[in-house]
């Protein structure tokens, strides 16, 4: 009985060595991948950088200004606030 005890705790170790290298082996596995991973969003980053489109509205012009613009393109331009007509007469 000695032997099958003795064989058995061989056996276990064995077992619970080879669990504890899978698990190295896997965490060395993930933190590969994760890296691979982040330098790829930061390639990624950095392409979409370079082609970002200009903002919009990036002057400094007034609403005013704006609404005039605008309504220079649409087919009826839209009329001067009420207030506009009391300045000019």
């Amino acid at each position: 009985m000695d032997i099958v005890g003795g064989g058995m705790a061989n056996l276990a170790a064995i077992l619970i060595f080879a669990l504890v290298a899978a698990a190295v082996a896997k965490i060395f596995q993930m933190a590969s991948n994760l890296s691979e991973v982040k330098d790829l969003l930061a390639d990624i980053k950095r392409n979409t950088d370079a082609h970002m489109p200009a903002p919009p509205f990036a002057s400094t012009d007034s609403a005013e200004n704006l609404l005039r613009m605008v309504s220079a393109e649409l087919e009826h331009p839209v009329p001067p606030a009420p207030a506009d007509l009391e300045q000019k007469h």
